[in-house]
């Protein structure tokens, strides 16, 4: 097998490990952090918008039901399998997410030449022909940093977003504009929708994940940091990037892998302390979430302000018992403006973190998603009010 890549981040599951033996330790239950199960999904009424967002960790397993999955759905049927795993196939998670307007995934791990699997996915999110349910449509982010983002042959990193095309047709855009990715990102980590009629953007992201890995210059190949380096970088464009929408009096939204767990509440069973990734997590709260008088963007942690104290994880490992170990690492931010504005035109309603093992479906993450009320949002998507 070859050797793993030291110029990309190590994936999700290498976060941390609490025990130096390699073997799963006996879990004590009592101790185990449970699911909390998520809200009943409401259709969207004509002036919400919903946005979910999901590390995939992998778009392929999402693209088609595998033989396993096959057989045991054609038994589904029977009494004694009523409690089927639900389909992670695309459309059905779409479906049964009861149509999001925007999804923003997040590692879907294709490699910028690979024609196939980006067009496999856009066929998986439209409509069949005799169908009435809603189409979308997929736009990619994907790595080109040849020093940093080229291990596993270019399937590292990436973002997708997918948008129900009735959203498309109500705000005439041209998305050759419209949905781009970023001059300051290589490695296909942020992709921004502007819906421009709204004065609203949607940021998907998946951002550093802070390691002691070497970070190397994308022109020439030197080492000049380390990943926790780049992270903070990453912070500091990403802010800007915000910024400068909302000097522009537009709405933000920043949805995707954050990779910080913002404060002990948010890990299980205990927040990461090492000295870099308090620096990391400082950093990001400096940045993001103070007020706009102390230097950062003063945007809104969606769940924490609908939600309160309560204890739900978005990333949990693949290989150990469910509920051992958990951190909430994506985040949904909006700005002020979208918490509830002073026209009340605009306001967060609803968010959630779908925080149940069958959700993940061949992920390490779980779907988030919040709903935002537009009171200035007509049916068909276009603005009321000047």
């Amino acid at each position: 097998m070859a050797a793993r890549s030291q110029s990309i981040s190590p994936p999700p599951s290498k976060r941390r490990r609490l025990s130096s033996s390699p073997s799963t330790p006996t879990i004590n239950t009592t101790v185990s952090v449970p699911s909390i199960p998520s809200l009943p999904l409401r259709p969207i009424q004509p002036n919400h918008l919903r946005i979910f967002t999901w590390n995939i960790n992998g778009i392929t397993p999402f693209l088609q039901q595998s033989i396993t999955n096959f057989f045991s759905s054609l038994k589904s049927s029977e009494p004694h399998l009523s409690n089927q795993k639900p389909s992670i196939l695309l459309r059905s998670c779409l479906k049964r997410w009861k149509w999001p307007q925007v999804v923003c995934l997040q590692e879907v791990k294709i490699s910028p030449k690979d024609i196939k699997t980006q067009a496999a996915v856009s066929t998986a999110v439209k409509a069949p022909t005799s169908s009435f349910e809603p189409s979308y449509m997929a736009y990619f982010s994907l790595p080109h940093d040849k020093y940093n983002a080229q291990g596993f042959g270019g399937k590292v990193h990436g973002v997708c977003t997918l948008i129900r095309s009735d959203l498309i047709a109500s705000q005439y855009i041209n998305f050759v504009g419209d949905i781009k990715s970023v001059d300051w990102d290589l490695e296909g980590r942020v992709l921004a929708l502007e819906l421009s009629v709204l004065k609203l953007v949607i940021l998907n992201v998946y951002a550093v994940n802070g390691t002691s890995n070497p970070y190397r210059s994308p022109a020439t190949g030197e080492v000049i940091g380390t990943r926790h380096d780049r992270k903070r970088a990453f912070h500091a464009e990403l802010r800007d990037e915000c910024a400068r929408y909302l000097a522009k009096g537009w709405n933000v939204v920043v949805a995707g892998d954050i990779n910080i767990a913002r404060a002990e509440i948010d890990a299980w069973p205990k927040l990461r302390l090492g000295a870099e990734h308090v620096v990391n997590r400082r950093d990001f709260e400096e940045k993001f979430m103070l007020d706009k008088e102390k230097n950062g963007l003063g945007m809104t942690d969606s769940f924490r302000a609908l939600r309160g104290q309560e204890r739900k994880f978005s990333w949990r490992p693949t290989g150990r018992i469910w509920g051992h170990e958990a951190d909430r690492v994506d985040l949904i931010l909006v700005d002020k403006g979208l918490r509830g504005d002073e026209r009340g035109e605009r306001e967060l309603i609803e968010a959630d973190i779908l925080d149940e093992e069958a959700e993940r479906g061949e992920s390490d993450h779980v779907p988030s998603y919040i709903t935002l009320q537009m009171r200035d949002m007509t049916e068909n998507g276009t603005i009321i009010r000047e």
